[in-house]
């Protein structure tokens, strides 16, 4: 399935530079086909998650900080941070030194900052090790998150650097994203049903046979 993504991710590619920026330019703004179709597979893998914490109670913790942080991350897809009444990003520290934000402006955007950080800082540090773990099992999860990880890496390079100044480079950073949207839809899909901390860990070796037939 991951192959799939990368295929249709090469096609939009290949397609948008067939157009050429008189045409391609169009489907890779904020509110273009591209992006929007981003925004909707990761809001789909969201709903999912969330669908799935509720499901399963073995692993509800760590699906339900998946939801979170696949909501955090649809948001940031959507530029969220770049709100029209505000003069600066509130990602950014220059936003709460600034004199012409209120305080309650900052204590209220300042709390939903501490409320990110905190969502994904612990889903990180409950699945770090599982995911390494599983990593060298092959899991499919374990490989799709790596996966996911490389490719909104390379957009972002192509974001940050002088390839930005290119209809190419925009074009690739948008179609990455794309991918790694899709990618970020299979690893809820592949995501463990049961509990992959090392506290679960232990549980897992007791005999259960129900389980394990069910594996």
């Amino acid at each position: 399935m991951m192959i799939v993504w990368f295929v249709l991710g090469a096609a939009i590619l290949l397609a948008l530079t067939y157009a050429g920026p008189e045409t391609g330019e169009d489907y890779i703004t904020d509110t273009g086909l591209v992006q929007m179709t981003t925004l909707m597979t990761l809001v789909i893998a969201a709903i999912s998650a969330a669908a799935l914490a509720v499901r399963h109670a073995g692993n509800r913790v760590n699906l339900a900080l998946l939801a979170c942080g696949l909501t955090i991350y649809a948001g940031r897809e959507h530029d969220l941070h770049r709100l029209e009444f505000l003069p600066e990003h509130y990602t950014r520290w220059q936003f709460y030194v600034m004199p012409d934000v209120t305080i309650w402006q900052k204590l209220a955007f300042g709390a939903m900052m501490l409320l990110i950080i905190t969502v994904i800082s612990t889903f990180v540090v409950r699945m770090a090790k599982p995911a390494l773990r599983d990593l060298k099992r092959a899991e499919p999860w374990a490989i799709l998150g790596m996966a996911w990880f490389t490719t909104l890496v390379a957009s972002q390079i192509s974001d940050r650097t002088w390839l930005n100044d290119t209809f190419a480079g925009r074009a690739f950073e948008e179609v990455a994203e794309f991918v790694a949207g899709g990618i970020a839809l299979l690893v809820v899909l592949y995501f463990p049903r049961i509990a992959t901390t090392e506290e679960a860990a232990a549980t897992e070796m007791t005999p259960q046979p129900a389980q394990a037939n069910a594996a």
